[in-house]
């Protein structure tokens, strides 16, 4: 019983040493740069007016959906130069 106990002792004397101390991560700041000014495209449906046939106003509704999706794009480009 004596030899168990004895044993018992110096496995848990012996396991405290056996881990790492803890460690943190302390956050750094960064510096980050400025964005770059992106100019707002300009769309084709603000030059619609109320005559327009709706054969122009299609035509206006799908060149300004061509236009965001590049503006979108040209954004995500710039955004991800700050993602990790």
């Amino acid at each position: 019983m004596k030899r168990l106990a004895a044993i018992a002792a110096i496995c848990l004397l012996t396991s405290g040493c056996a881990h790492a101390p803890p460690t943190a991560e302390i956050p750094l700041a960064v510096p980050c740069p400025a964005p770059p000014q992106v100019v707002r495209p300009h769309l084709p449906i603000a030059d619609l007016r109320a005559g327009d046939s709706p054969d122009n106003v299609v035509k206006a509704y799908a060149a300004s959906v061509e236009t965001l999706i590049g503006y979108a794009r040209e954004l995500e480009t710039i955004l991800s130069g700050y993602r990790r």
